[in-house]
């Protein structure tokens, strides 16, 4: 476990690596997930943007296998270095209900290749 990461999570996560679009006001960043819940996700990039607590954004990703788009509007819970990468917990502040169901679904379903982010050793929490 990292330093600082004590588990506060109270819903069940699944590892993906998708692609997620990050939006802070007219800042884009192209970010990689670790884990996604039906309340959160957890991201990583390359770049230093400053995230703090409590900042608001807008997510954009698809679920492996899914045509359709899923937009976010998240909080930063936590932002922290580890490494060369920026890691950044994202709650979901604004989800529509369909949007959640896919993500359940994906949570439930069967393991698939984007069950293994590629970009970081492996966290417990």
């Amino acid at each position: 476990m990292l330093p600082g990461l004590e588990n506060r999570r109270q819903t069940t996560r699944a590892p993906i690596s998708i692609a997620v679009k990050e939006r802070y006001g007219r800042d884009v960043a192209l970010c990689q997930s670790s884990d996604i819940s039906t309340e959160g996700i957890f991201l990583a990039r390359a770049t230093e943007d400053g995230r703090r607590p409590g900042e608001k954004c807008w997510l954009e990703f698809n679920l492996p296998g899914s045509p359709q788009t899923i937009v976010a509007r998240g909080e930063v819970v936590r932002h922290f270095n580890y490494s060369e990468y920026h890691l950044t917990a994202v709650r979901f502040a604004t989800l529509a209900p369909s949007h959640r169901r896919m993500i359940q679904r994906y949570i439930n379903g069967p393991p698939v290749a984007a069950r293994s982010p590629q970009f970081l050793p492996p966290l417990v929490f």
